[in-house]
Formats: structure tokens, sequence, C-alpha cells
């Protein structure tokens, strides 16, 4: 089997897990810019989501008639510089990471929620003007009781849920496919987003990044919520209209707003969003830091690795059309 390798995640675990395994020819690539040519004769290829102009040869390398290869298996979450510039040949099979990041984000998550709720950057800047000022505008809000509406209630979705139980927040999660999930008080199909919407608290998008999301948050949604609501979003940067966004944060619907993700990215320095009040971005960095996202990146692979060989159905397949 010939596999092609070209990871900037989890690149020691994964290249240990392919030097591992038997028969298994390894070509590996320094950067995707190796890619396209590398894939000639290949069965597999093991990428990182290919960013920018990384993207577009690797796919039409993929579409060449007389393709060998039949499975890529991403390291990341998502996949999106090989979905936007497809469509991917329909028997390939495109497998991604299978939640391994989930752990790390959803602590970002909580963080950014618990930052905004109790106000941390007016406490910091403060602290470093030693003023001693109880009163904040908006005021400090504690979690316990209030609702928590999770988009998107996939493995990330679930991660942040197990989290938000620990400060007594009412969970109320979103999802395509669940209708119950232990965790959760009531799931809701996606269908009803702005029902959820006008009853939350904290909005904490973690859904998907397809065609049918882009935008999902609107100025429609925005205008749905419940006055004085936050949200965080660590899912990607499309799912959330930043123009409506940014309106929603000037008339005050939203009393705040955390995004570890932007639309594009980066976020360019003279973007308007930036000038909106009560937001903070962090750079795309909710999944850094994590000590088991790798291991759990290679006993991914491991697993349908072999799985392939068995000829059996794929773990954590995505679709490609």
């Amino acid at each position: 089997m010939k596999v092609v390798l070209a990871s900037r995640v989890a690149l020691d675990p994964v290249l240990s897990v392919l030097k591992s395994q038997p028969e298994i020819e390894l070509i590996h690539c320094r950067d995707h810019g190796e890619v396209p040519r590398a894939l000639e004769g290949a069965d597999l290829a093991v990428l990182s989501d290919p960013k920018g102009a990384e993207g577009p040869p690797i796919v039409r390398a993929l579409q060449q008639p007389g393709r060998t290869v039949r499975w890529v298996q991403v390291t990341t979450a998502g996949a999106d510089g090989l979905l936007m510039h497809g469509p991917l040949p329909p028997e390939l099979v495109l497998t991604n990471q299978g939640g391994a990041v989930a752990p790390t984000v959803a602590e970002h998550a909580m963080a950014m929620i618990l930052a905004m709720t109790r106000q941390m950057p007016t406490i910091l800047a403060r602290s470093s003007r030693r003023e001693w000022i109880k009163e904040f505008s908006p005021p400090l809000m504690a979690l316990e009781g209030r609702t928590l509406a999770i988009v998107g209630y996939g493995h990330l979705g679930r991660q942040v849920a197990k989290r938000a139980r620990g400060f007594d927040l009412k969970i109320v999660g979103l999802s395509r496919s669940l209708t119950s999930d232990p965790l959760a008080d009531e799931m809701l199909p996606l269908e009803r987003l702005h029902d959820a919407l006008a009853r939350a608290d904290v909005v904490a998008v973690t859904v998907a990044s397809v065609p049918a999301t882009r935008h999902l948050l609107d100025a429609t949604a925005f205008q749905t919520m419940k006055r004085g609501a936050l949200l965080v979003n660590v899912s990607r940067g499309e799912t959330v209209d930043q123009v409506a966004l940014r309106a929603a944060l000037q008339d005050g619907r939203l009393a705040g707003a955390f995004i570890d993700v932007a639309d594009p990215e980066p976020l360019p320095a003279d973007d308007p969003l930036w000038d909106a009040p009560n937001l903070i971005v962090s750079p795309h960095s909710a999944g850094h830091g994590g000590t088991r996202t790798g291991a759990r990146i290679a006993q991914t692979l491991t697993e349908n690795l072999a799985r392939f060989r068995a000829g059996q159905p794929l773990l954590h397949r995505l679709e490609t059309a």
C-alpha cells in the first residue's frame, strides 16, 4: 500500500503509526505543495486540512482520470480546504480525526464563556490600572440556572455539554441526527434553532461547516435571540454572518461574543468586525495544547487502516459531494 503523508497536526504519532504498519510504502511530503505529484499511484493520503492555495492542486490531482487514491484521512477536524474546491470523486472515502481535538476545544469554549460572564477582560484591564471598581456593564452573570444552547451536537458539542454540566447550566442541544443524549436536558432538531435561541442565555456554535450551515447564525437568528445573550463560536467562521454579528453587538442584542474562528482567516486588521463592542477574538487557537489529541488521532488512523485492509466501512466519514 502506497501512502502519502503531509500533516501539520500530530505528525510524530501519525508517522509512528504509518512506519509501524506492514507493507506500507510511505511518501512523507514536507509540505502540501509536494502532495499532488506524490499522489500518483498512491492508495491513501494522510493530510492535515490544506489551507488557501494548497487545496486546489490536491483536489485537481484527486479528480484526475486514473486516480488510484481510494481514501483520504485528514488529521484535522475539518476538511474545508478539500471540500470547498470539490466535488471529490464520489467513490473516494474521506475521513477525519473523529473528535480527537474536541476536549481541548471544549475547554477553550468554556473559558470563553466564563471570561464573558465574569467580565475577565474588564477585570484584567482595571487590575493593570490598579483600579478597585465593583460596577460592571454589562453586569456579572452566574451560569447556575442559565440556559446554554449548543448549536451542532456532534463530537465537539457533546464535549462542551460534558463540561457545562458542572456549572449547573440547562443544556439544549441542536442536532441534525440526535434525538436524545444523557448530557442534554433537551434535544431539538436544527430546524428549531430559533426556538432555542429565544430561550438561551449563552449560545455555543459547534456545528460542522457545510453549505447548509453557512450563515446559520444570520440577522434573523440574532434578532430571535434573548437580549443580553452571549455567543461563542468554536466551529468555523462561515457559520456566522459577521456583518449581522457586528450589528447585534452594536445594538446591544448581544451582550458579548467570543469567536475563535473568522471568515476569512486571518481576520484582516481593517475588518469592521474588530471594532464591534464587547467582542473578543482568539486566533483559531482553541485546539492548541491538548496532551492527548495526537494519541487519539493516531488511534483513529490505526483503526481505519485495519478496517481499510479488511474491506470494512471506515470510521468518521465525511460527505464529499
